[in-house]
This record gives structure tokens, sequence and C-alpha cells, in this order.
């Protein structure tokens, strides 16, 4: 249960990441999505906009069929990678939460908001 404030390492190897050159790596680790996209590390809340769901379906598939963007299983909102902003469905025009993180010793620390 992730809670306001709390620090979540996650490891950055061994790898169960989506990974493609273009795209980047996606992954959910508990209730964050963390990614990686142009050597940037970004991490948002595992919950949709439209109601508070998890955007996967508990799999950890996260992507959209052409795997340009966050998709939400349940609802059809499709996210941006790189910023979270939601570009078709209900929610269009929101944002997945953001979480502040911090790459040291190769592994990533995630605040959750």
């Amino acid at each position: 249960m992730l809670r306001e404030g709390m620090v979540v390492r996650v490891p950055i190897l061994p790898t169960p990441w989506f990974e493609d050159p273009e795209i980047g790596r996606v992954k959910v680790h508990g209730g964050l999505i963390v990614a990686r996209k142009g050597g940037r590390a970004i991490a948002y809340l595992n919950l949709c906009r439209h109601v508070p769901l998890s955007l996967d379906l508990g799999d950890g598939e996260l992507l959209s069929a052409d795997k340009t963007r966050l998709l939400c299983h349940h609802h059809g909102a499709r996210y941006r990678i790189e910023d979270g902003v939601c570009d078709y469905g209900p929610c269009e025009g929101e944002r997945l939460i953001p979480a502040a993180v911090d790459e040291r010793d190769g592994e990533l620390w995630v605040e959750v908001p």
C-alpha cells in the first residue's frame, strides 16, 4: 500500500521492463508506473484520472496496441509516456499523478506524491 510521502526503491535490474528503442522502458512496480524515455526516469501513480483504478488489469500490461501510449485497460484512456497527459478518452486533457524520481546506485527511488 502506497502512502503519501513514502519513498519506494525500484530496482533497475533484473528487468521485466517493456523495452523498445523508440519508446523506452515501462513497468509497474507496486502502485507505481515507472518508465524510462530518452534516458530520463519518469514515474506516475498507477491510477486512471477518469475513475481511480489501475491502468493495467493487474498483469503489468500498460501500453496501447501501437505501443506509443500508456493505456487504461478499463476505460480506453491513453496517456503520453513523457508527461502523463491524457490525449484520448474520457479524461482527455487530465494528467497522471507524477511522482518524483531520483536515480542513484543503480536503483530508482520514487517519492509517492
